[in-house]
């Protein structure tokens, strides 16, 4: 049997799961997944479709819906945070969207609800927390632990041994050292390079990169 998939979620990174999901079932040449479509709560995006997903309504139409597991596709790390606990309470699976053009170690430990995208390389000894997100073509090298609901962007590169906290971002195209470690709820601006620790709730950005302000940890809508 198939396994019924609803993705949370239509727009930028709606899409990027959708083209995962589809392209990861194309390269199985199986039915192994099942996309049946997607949620979404502005009721514009109902009856639209990404690629080939139908959006077929808002989030709380969720329990009518026939599925097995469901991916928060939602950037916003708090957002994406206070769906995937709700969704979790409800006793909902949450599934990984992994592309089948990521270089995944065999021994990595991907969480649920995690967001693999085209050209990722995670290299071994590597541990991801609930529903990270490691975008197009970022590097995670060996043994980094990425806790849960973080976001690595385009093209960032991270050294070995790196930590980063929970709901943090990794700003795109940036570097982080061999060995730091960067606090939770932080913000790591683009092209920065990061040659020193970083701790909780700020913004750091430049090279090298410097504490420039803390920052609000309220989701967006």
């Amino acid at each position: 049997m198939s396994t019924r998939i609803v993705i949370i979620g239509a727009g930028g990174h709606g899409l990027v799961v959708a083209d995962i999901l589809l392209a990861s079932r194309a390269a199985r040449n199986s039915e192994a997944m099942d996309v049946v479509g997607a949620l979404d709560d502005n009721p514009a995006l109902t009856g639209t479709r990404i690629l080939d997903v139908p959006v077929l309504g808002v989030t709380n139409l969720l329990a009518q819906i026939p599925h097995d597991g469901v991916i928060v596709a939602i950037g916003d790390n708090l957002r994406r945070e206070r769906l995937s606990n709700e969704l979790l309470a409800r006793g909902e699976h949450l599934v990984v969207a992994r592309h089948p053009h990521a270089s995944v170690a065999a021994d990595a430990e991907v969480g649920p609800g995690c967001m693999i995208s085209a050209g990722v390389v995670i290299a071994p000894g590597v541990r991801l927390g609930t529903s990270v997100i490691l975008n197009t073509r970022c590097s995670v090298d060996h043994h980094n632990a990425i806790e849960s609901f973080a976001h690595v962007a385009p093209g960032a590169t991270l050294g070995g041994n790196v930590t980063i906290g929970a709901r943090t971002l990794i700003g795109l195209g940036a570097s982080v050292l061999p060995g730091r470690r960067i606090g939770a709820n932080a913000i790591i601006g683009a092209g920065a390079v990061v040659v020193h620790d970083v701790p909780d709730g700020v913004v750091a950005a430049g090279v090298p990169a410097r504490i420039q302000r803390h920052v609000a940890t309220t989701a967006k809508s």
